[in-house]
C-alpha cells in the first residue's frame, strides 16, 4: 500500500509532468512523429527504474518531487540522470522544446 502510494505520488510530480510538457512542446514545435514516439518510449520504459529508484531511496524520491514541482530541476534531467539511454531521445527533442519556449 505504502508502495503504491510513493509511486503515485512520485508519478503525479514527476513523470506525468514530463509527459505533458513535452508533448505539448514537441506538437506545438511540429516535431516528427518519431521523436515524439522515441520520447513518449523513454519516458514508459523509464518508469519502473525510476520507480525502483524511488521506492530504494525515499529522500530522492521526495527531494526529486519537490524540485521538479517548483521548478529547481526539470523532469527531463531527472530522466537522463537515472535513465541514461532516455539521453539521445531528450537530446533529439532539445531543439524542438527550445523552440516552443521562443
Amino acid at each position: 500500500m505504502i508502495r503504491d502510494f510513493v509511486l503515485s505520488v512520485f508519478s503525479f510530480l514527476v513523470v506525468e509532468p514530463f509527459q505533458a510538457e513535452i508533448n505539448q512542446k514537441l506538437a506545438a514545435a511540429n516535431a516528427p512523429a518519431a521523436v515524439v514516439q522515441q520520447v513518449q518510449g523513454c519516458a514508459r520504459t523509464a518508469m519502473p527504474v525510476l520507480a525502483d529508484k524511488a521506492l530504494g531511496d525515499w529522500w530522492w524520491a521526495g527531494t526529486t518531487a519537490v524540485y521538479v514541482a517548483i521548478g529547481m530541476q526539470s523532469p527531463e534531467s531527472v530522466l537522463v540522470g537515472e535513465v541514461p539511454a532516455c539521453g539521445p531521445a531528450v537530446r533529439a527533442a532539445q531543439p524542438f522544446i527550445a523552440a516552443a519556449r521562443a
